[in-house]
């Protein structure tokens, strides 16, 4: 099969989509001789982030993997930051959505066009909010049109009105991959044909995340870790949004009566690292930040954690949490849609109400010094992790996906188009 996979954002750089389209687009190639090509942006981070660096080079084959890396523009992004500032005094209200989806849309004319003139079988796309996601819109247009799969990665935990943009996209593509089934059963009730749903997530190769325990021992030597510190972690990016700010403020909170609690960040640079920095600097508190960490070292990470939580109040589904269990470690997440779905509270993890700290540090404190519950809890979502989440089954379940897809298309869009 020829596959072409089209994201915002490809390795080197970091993140949920990254990781996933990584590992499928690599094993498609492994498990199944496909020949996949990728098209992305040419930057480490988000299209929509105030920071950017170039990674080069523009094209490259990465394990088998056909990676092209096109500009985008970016020019107007100062323009509605300041236009945004200027109408929110004049109005008192935001800008028109017709207006600042132009700063999160990503515009890359060069991606749209390597989809018009792909030889693919099938096209894949992540996430939704970007413009290549409205391929199935603009298909008829191009001389051989192809189906076109969307992992849409939504975050539904709140209601969107029936007309969003991201519900027609939903609906316009011939197969959809939902992470949890909760995100699936919100998009039926918006009115996505169930036929063309599928439920994966996403994966992990267990046997990557063996660990020396020299060297996890190394590390919390060389970070300060005593033996009886409870160390809580977080991986990922170092934003307000991921939860790493309520994080700060249930450490502000517990630290006085937990003298043994540290808490760890770890993930790429972002314009939120000061906040942190000056948390450590300023309040003196007991933060251990890791930035910028090699890959080969994240199991290290988190075998040197006691907890890990991912606090986020807005998530699709959540890889870190399947990294944790598969270094058998307790999880805690906030009680919503995608991370409900995908947590078994009392099981493999423990849940709180998003935003509420006091909850947080309750849910911490059952764990900080129980060991028998951070094994048992940990245990519990190791199993789940190797049940459920292992890469031969999720990539065959993509695999699928995309024959559906190519059914639907054929079905539907080729016998209206002979009508």
């Amino acid at each position: 099969m020829k596959i072409l996979h089209v994201t915002q954002n490809y390795y080197p750089s970091a993140g949920g989509p990254q990781y996933t389209m990584q590992h499928v687009s690599e094993k498609l190639v492994e498990y199944y001789n496909d020949e996949v090509k990728v098209a992305t942006t040419n930057s480490l981070f988000n299209p929509e982030s105030p920071l950017y660096q170039r990674v080069d080079p523009a094209s490259e084959v990465i394990n088998g993997v056909e990676v092209t890396r096109y500009p985008y523009n970016r020019w107007h992004f100062p323009l509605i930051k300041y236009g945004g500032k200027v109408y929110g005094k004049l109005f008192n209200k935001s800008l028109p959505y017709s207006i600042s989806k132009l700063r999160w849309s990503l515009d890359s004319p060069a991606i749209d066009r390597a989809m018009r003139l792909t030889d693919a079988d099938v096209i894949m796309a992540t996430t939704i909010n970007y413009n290549f996601c409205n391929y199935p819109m603009w298909r008829h247009k191009t001389a051989d049109p192809k189906p076109f799969v969307l992992y849409g990665a939504i975050h539904l935990h709140k209601a969107l009105p029936h007309d969003h943009p991201s519900l027609a996209k939903a609906k316009a593509c011939d197969c959809y991959i939902a992470n949890t089934d909760f995100e699936k059963h919100e998009l039926i009730n918006y009115g996505v044909a169930e036929e063309k749903i599928v439920t994966i997530g996403t994966g992990i190769d267990l046997d990557s995340f063996h660990c020396n325990a020299d060297d996890v021992n190394h590390f919390r030597k060389l970070h300060g870790i005593n033996e009886d510190d409870c160390v809580v972690g977080f991986v990922g990016r170092l934003v307000k949004g991921k939860g790493v700010a309520i994080l700060i403020d249930a450490l502000r909170k517990m630290h006085k009566t937990n003298s043994n609690m540290k808490l760890l960040l770890a993930g790429g640079t972002t314009d939120y690292v000061p906040v942190i920095q000056r948390a450590i600097d300023e309040e003196g508190l007991p933060i251990i930040l890791i930035r910028d960490f090699p890959e080969e070292q994240k199991k290290i990470i988190f075998y040197s954690i006691d907890v890990f939580v991912l606090a986020s109040q807005s998530e699709s589904f959540g890889v870190v949490f399947l990294e944790a269990w598969a270094c058998r470690k307790p999880v805690i997440g906030t009680r919503m849609g995608a991370t409900e779905s995908l947590l078994d509270e009392g099981i493999g993890s423990l849940l709180f109400t998003g935003g509420d700290v006091d909850e947080l540090c309750h849910q911490l404190q059952l764990l900080m010094n129980n060991k028998e519950l951070q094994a048992r809890l940990g245990n519990n979502g190791f199993e789940k992790v190797q049940q459920k989440f292992t890469w031969p089954s999720i990539v065959a379940a993509y695999r699928n996906a995309y024959e559906i897809g190519i059914e639907n298309f054929h079905r539907t869009y080729k016998t209206a188009a002979a009508l």
